[in-house]
């Protein structure tokens, strides 16, 4: 129950600072829309954007996964290390904090290396690397130009948001959330700085300027509160370290599984560039409205439980180990599916109030709901996914995940590469939501039989009701939303989409919230939500 109570209470801090990061980051979005709409600009940015940060996610994401569980063992002495004895070797356990820290060092330093060499590489071949993802922009030199001089602007944040996640998880592993969480609202606040700034006078490579220095900022607000945390940081690169070998040891499955994780965005990127003009930045805008719950609740629920699983996992506790990610799935799904609703049914209103302003026009709201609609049909598998993987990692199992996404990936592939045809820019859309729906199926059936007493009763009852009152929510927002639009007699002014949208969704929350209190899904599922929603309300009020 202290292990519970601590990954509730991680959540709600986190949950708590979500609620500010998405608005900053939402804010941030809707400036870059109005200042540049769905242009030849904003696909350019878009790409380079993503060719900087696939190589983060896939090197920088690997090293980060990978480094929890090492770190935690050598912090709470449960890694056994080979020592030397005069009889031969022994197993002695880690209870020395400077082992840890003299890991992290050199993990440190061994990321400013590699990654600083990565960078300058990938500056120098930025040419090729649009070429590579972004292959139908070669009819149009002067967009193919753009978008290599952005990317060679934004290539530096390839080190920077590891830097950023690497010290972010070693205050997660310390049980601290809080200042790791409130790096993407210093991300967010200084791009939109720089839209009305650099991007005024520079435009869209001012932009790409600012998203650089943004990363700046989110890596050096973490670094005092790592030093009053105990952190000694020292310029060593000490290879021979056991938690060294283990992480590269670790990190190879890791890396392809990012890499075989990612391929769907290479995907989409390379088949949306012989699209018609804006469709890349339509799918980023409804990107962005389709991660919104999954990054405001998911995520946040995933980075505070991952810390608990490594510590199950590295105890051998495996019934505790089921036991939250059981719970961790039914948080998940309590939060994220009563959203793919509100999304589905709200989904062009939502769209017209968050970005049609400035040069984004009625054409981009019909783009950007197209592909919202669709996406939003993988939102619970995402998130739930990524609690089963979290699981699979606590295990030191690097290589079931990495076989799964590639065999989704390819599915991936082939639904894109056919529903194309049929619906666009949707198309890959919904391929994305179909690759994440089989990935969560898949890592279901892998995971089960590695943990003990795994009862799925316990798990789809809660959720049958979840889905069942999410459903009457949806139809009751739907009625409502019509209601409305007929009293307002369809305007599209802002303060009509306001009441729309504002009055439809509490209709839906009311009857959601009221029918979960009724039915009682799960007891210790709503004592976990009502001591969250506690953690909440008293860092707002703090």
């Amino acid at each position: 129950m202290a292990d519970q109570n601590q990954v509730v209470r991680a959540a709600g801090v986190l949950m708590a600072i979500s609620v500010l990061a998405r608005l900053a980051g939402f804010i941030r979005e809707q400036a870059i829309a109005a200042q540049f709409g769905t242009t030849m600009a904003t696909d350019a940015y878009v790409v380079a954007y993503t060719v900087a940060n696939i190589v983060y996610l896939i090197i920088g994401g690997a090293l980060a996964t990978v480094f929890i569980p090492v770190f935690a063992s050598y912090l709470t002495g449960s890694n056994p290390v080979e020592t030397k004895s005069k009889s031969g070797y022994w197993q002695q356990n880690h209870l020395d904090r400077g082992s840890a820290w003299n890991l992290a060092s050199t993990i440190i330093n061994l990321t400013v290396l590699v990654l600083g060499g990565v960078t300058i590489i990938g500056i120098a071949v930025s040419p090729w690397l649009v070429q590579l993802i972004a292959p139908g922009f070669a009819s149009e030199p002067a967009k193919v130009q753009l978008t290599t001089q952005l990317t060679q602007i934004m290539f530096p944040i390839t080190l920077l948001f590891a830097l950023s996640m690497l010290f972010g998880v070693t205050l997660n592993t310390l049980q601290h959330f809080a200042v790791p969480a409130l790096g993407s609202v210093v991300f967010s606040l200084t791009v939109l700085a720089s839209v009305f700034t650099l991007g005024a006078a520079w435009g869209i490579k001012g932009l790409a300027a600012g998203t650089v220095i943004a990363t700046v900022f989110q890596v050096a607000i973490q670094v005092p509160v790592l030093w009053r945390k105990g952190m000694r940081y020292s310029l060593v690169l000490n290879l021979k370290h056991p938690g060294v070998r283990q992480i590269g040891v670790l990190m190879g499955p890791v890396m392809l599984g990012n890499a075989v994780a990612q391929a769907y965005v290479f995907i989409e990127r390379i088949i949306a560039s012989h699209l018609a003009e804006g469709c890349i930045a339509a799918l980023n805008f409804a990107n962005k409205l389709y991660l919104l719950p999954f990054n405001l609740f998911a995520l946040a629920i995933n980075i505070a439980i991952f810390p608990t699983m490594s510590a199950h996992a590295a105890a051998n506790d495996l019934a505790a180990l089921r036991k939250t990610t059981f719970g961790g799935l039914k948080l998940v799904g309590l939060l994220t599916i009563p959203a793919m609703v509100w999304l589905i049914v709200l989904a062009e209103p939502i769209v017209r109030l968050t970005f049609e302003r400035g040069a984004f026009d009625d054409h981009s709201t019909g783009l950007t709901t197209f592909a919202l609609s669709f996406y939003v049909l993988g939102l619970f598998a995402l998130g739930a996914f990524n609690v089963l993987n979290r699981a699979f990692y606590a295990l030191h199992d690097t290589r079931t995940p990495v076989l799964i996404s590639i065999f989704t990936d390819l599915f991936n592939l082939a639904m894109a590469l056919i529903l194309v045809r049929y619906l666009q820019h949707g198309g890959l859309a919904l391929a994305a939501a179909l690759a994440a729906n089989l990935n969560l199926i898949l890592a279901y059936y892998f995971l089960r039989p590695r943990l003990p007493n795994w009862r799925g009763r316990e798990l789809f009852a809660p959720l049958g009701k979840i889905v069942l009152a999410s459903g009457i929510m949806g139809v009751g927002i739907w009625v409502t939303a019509r209601y409305l639009m007929q009293l307002t007699g369809g305007s599209t002014e802002l303060m009509a989409q306001l009441l729309t949208v504002g009055i439809a969704s509490g209709v839906g929350l009311i009857i959601y919230l009221g029918l979960i209190w009724w039915w009682k899904p799960d007891e210790e599922l709503v004592e976990m939500v009502r001591k969250m929603g506690q953690k909440v309300i008293q860092r707002v009020r703090g």
